[in-house]
């Protein structure tokens, strides 16, 4: 039995355990796409600045925008960072 359970060792590299189809008793595991969107991160990147900016900065940025006579604006998204920089870049 151990000769034989050496044998199986040697011979199973481990990548064979690994992979869409496990075996009989696992079933299928479909690998959806893992790509990471503008939901999965509080990081903006602005195109008018070329600069990120943090969810910190931007509420930072949004009082400043507030405080300049700015209207409310729902939502940490790239269109309200935009017209915010604008806003205040139009102020200045």
């Amino acid at each position: 039995m151990i000769k034989r359970f050496d044998d199986f060792i040697n011979e199973v590299s481990g990548t064979e355990l690994v992979g869409k189809e496990m075996g009989s008793g696992f079933g299928t595991t479909e690998l959806g796409n893992n790509t990471i969107g503008s939901d999965d991160t509080s990081v903006l990147y602005s195109d008018l600045d070329g600069n990120f900016y943090t969810m910190d900065e931007y509420n930072q940025l949004y009082q400043d925008y507030l405080k300049s006579g700015g209207g409310p604006l729902n939502g940490f998204n790239k269109e309200n960072l935009e017209k915010m920089i604008v806003f205040l870049q139009e102020k200045q």
